[in-house]
């Protein structure tokens, strides 16, 4: 059986590097996985670097931002079979001044917020950006899952068939917006939020988190805090698993039905336009046939002045 393919995008900045100590231990998970690593350090994202590749890592680009050409063979990638794995950090492309949101918002329908999650716990009441789990779906992703610890991240906003992977508590939690006027953080209402979300898309797979700090080494809020290994884990390995026949079926089947519908909404607009046009050319014809009325009216009564003035000379 052949040995499964992972890419690591660096030529947008990005944070998560293999090769760096504070990530040694998801490297070495990845090798554990038996997973072939490699990079991409000097070139944009092409259709040929993505040849051959079944997962692509693409963890919080800073100060860069992906082209059209670049997003496009993205997502032809995943739709004919390849996986993505989407990190991004608190305050989203809004602080990390990236488009990422060009790549997930619209095409998967996640939109990553441009905020920071925080929540009330035991060792700070009022500000604490590290944000525990302990309830899960029952889903693959969380088997042998019992708790997991987040750090620093933003939320998503989900549209489309996307599904909820993480979600936080539903009390004592809230998003804060960083205001650049004041440099400061705002408060806004408490209320669940969502932190990672996964979906299938074609014949690939896609998994998008808000957070980088899980991938790091740190003990708190890294990959060897409580089960935070394990969920990675199961991450790779779902995204690394091919996508059912009958799902790529649903999604074809779908992406015809949207098409349809476009074509309609495609063909409506064209019959307001030539109803449009059909009125306005009934409106000109009245104008024209006015004009000439008015004209023909003027000059007969220009000419009966002109032979009653003849007549008295």
């Amino acid at each position: 059986m052949l040995r499964k393919t992972v890419l690591f995008d660096l030529c947008h900045n990005e944070m998560l590097n293999p090769d760096e100590d504070d990530f040694s231990n998801f490297s070495d998970l990845l090798k554990r996985l038996d997973l072939k690593v490699k990079k991409n350090e000097t070139r944009n994202l092409t259709q040929k670097i993505l040849e051959n590749i079944d997962l692509l890592i693409i963890g919080n680009p800073i100060d860069d931002y992906f082209s059209n050409i670049e997003i496009k063979d993205i997502i032809d990638f995943v739709r004919k079979g390849g996986a993505l794995f989407l990190i991004s950090e608190y305050g989203a492309d809004y602080l990390q001044k990236t488009n990422l949101n060009d790549i997930s918002g619209m095409h998967f329908g996640v939109y990553l917020e441009k905020n920071l999650i925080k929540e009330a716990n035991s060792d700070n009441q009022s500000c604490s950006s590290i944000l525990q789990m302990h309830e899960f779906q029952e889903y693959e992703i969380f088997t042998g899952i019992r708790e997991i610890v987040i750090g620093g991240a933003c939320s998503l906003f989900l549209n489309k068939d996307v599904k909820a992977l993480l979600k936080t508590k539903d009390k004592k939690v809230w998003s804060e917006l960083y205001n650049h006027s004041t440099e400061q953080w705002i408060k806004e209402k408490e209320q669940q939020k969502i932190i990672a979300a996964y979906t299938e898309y074609g014949q690939g797979k896609v998994i998008i988190i808000g957070d980088i700090d899980i991938f790091c080494n740190d003990k708190n809020i890294g990959i060897n805090a409580l089960d935070n290994e394990k969920f990675l884990q199961n991450c790779i390995t779902w995204l690394t698993e091919p996508v059912k026949k009958a799902e790529v079926l649903s999604f074809i089947l779908k992406e015809l039905g949207d098409l349809q519908e476009e074509v309609k909404e495609f063909n409506k607009n064209i019959n307001n336009l030539i109803e449009t046009i059909t009125i306005l050319e009934k409106r000109i014809t009245y104008l024209e046939q006015s004009s000439k009325i008015v004209k023909d009216t003027t000059n007969q009564k220009n000419s009966m002045e002109n032979e009653s003035l003849q007549s008295k000379n």
